[in-house]
């Protein structure tokens, strides 16, 4: 009677499911504006006087962020978009985005429960956890540049309307060329005197197909187009460009051990994790002609810009810019109309942001 009440309990759950991943396929910015929905009540209790009004507010944002990461995963799969043409791969990518979603509610949480010692160690193994993830994709996978975010969110407006128009291949992970260079030595001669390069006769395409550009100007034309799409494989490292990528991912371990060696009232976590990023960009940036995809393009642009938030980071926070932030800020709450009721909350919620690891130090 046990089972049969337990498999009756497993088919109406399968049911249920089912009609929602209909309802999903057919309904998908309709399941976003709820998602939007659960992002804007979390902003409106962090403003609020509730006791634990922070915990609260992260934990809808990272169950309407872990709901868009369901939602999405079973658009994909509806539609036959894939992320990763490795299935283990594609599971790493899901467990550190699913990770990073829960990281700050977790660090919250264990404070709460735990006080500091409890919050430090959950930062501790959620970072040696990441760290280690990404260097497999990186060591062993040859994921090259990893983004912040290894999974976007799926653009359910324009790439569901793309899949419609062109079926799944139209965003699926394509190849950097449908040839290879060596492909391209086979099926073309240089001439001894001149050292034009010619096609042969076996090898030329159809002729509404031909044009007047030769085989390699055409590889390194389709080469720099395909490096332009959303979904274009990442680009093979160097060996001073892997080294400048295991910096940027050991970075936050390496923070981590300075802050228990030095204190977090010391510098010298500070200059290490300072030091770590500028190096890697530095050798990432080399050579300077690199030809990126667009992906790895923003990633690197939004690195440089992160070191911005230097400013921000204690103690060069606590001991320059903390003081003349607060006091602009405090101006424009007081002389500009309106901007009040923004800013005000912001500087109320300063000290909380920066108590808070994964808010500081997570980029």
């Amino acid at each position: 009677m046990m089972e049969t009440s337990t498999e009756l309990a497993l088919n109406a759950i399968k049911k249920q499911f089912c009609k929602y991943k209909a309802f999903l396929k057919h309904n998908p910015l309709v399941v976003s504006e709820i998602e939007s929905a659960l992002r804007w009540i979390s902003y409106l209790i962090t403003a609020t006087k509730l006791n634990n009004n922070h915990v609260i507010s992260e934990l809808l944002y990272s169950c309407s962020s872990l709901l868009s990461l369901f939602n999405d995963t079973l658009l994909r799969k509806s539609f036959n978009i894939k992320i990763n043409a490795n299935p283990i791969v594609e599971n790493l990518e899901l467990v550190l985005t699913f990770v990073e979603y829960i990281q700050v509610f977790s660090e919250l949480t264990a404070y709460r429960v735990y006080g500091s010692i409890g919050k430090w160690i959950i930062v501790s193994v959620i970072q040696i956890a990441k760290v280690v993830i990404r260097l497999v994709l990186l060591l062993k996978y040859n994921r090259g540049l990893q983004c912040h975010q290894l999974i976007p969110p799926l653009d359910r407006t324009r790439d569901l309307s793309v899949v419609a128009e062109n079926g799944s291949n139209g965003l699926n992970a394509c190849s950097s060329t449908d040839v290879s260079e060596e492909d391209i030595k086979l099926s073309t001669f240089k001439l001894k005197r001149t050292g034009r390069v010619l096609r042969t006769i076996e090898k030329a395409p159809p002729r509404p197909q031909r044009t007047w550009l030769s085989p390699q100007e055409n590889f390194n034309i389709k080469r720099i187009l395909d490096k332009q799409k959303r979904t274009a494989l990442p680009s093979d490292l160097s060996e001073m460009q892997t080294i400048g990528e295991i910096l940027h991912i050991m970075r936050p371990v390496a923070h981590l051990t300075a802050l228990a060696g030095f204190g977090v009232g010391s510098w010298a976590p500070y200059l290490v994790s300072a030091g770590l990023d500028v190096a890697s960009l530095r050798l990432l940036s080399d050579p300077p002609n690199k030809l990126w995809n667009f992906n790895e393009r923003i990633e690197l642009s939004q690195r440089t810009f992160n070191l911005l938030l230097y400013l921000l980071r204690s103690p060069f926070y606590d001991n320059y810019t903390k003081e003349k932030i607060l006091t602009i800020m405090s101006f424009m709450a007081n002389h500009i109309p309106l901007f009040g009721r923004l800013i005000r909350p912001l500087i109320e919620y300063l000290p909380e942001w920066q108590k808070t690891y994964f808010y500081v130090w997570n980029v």
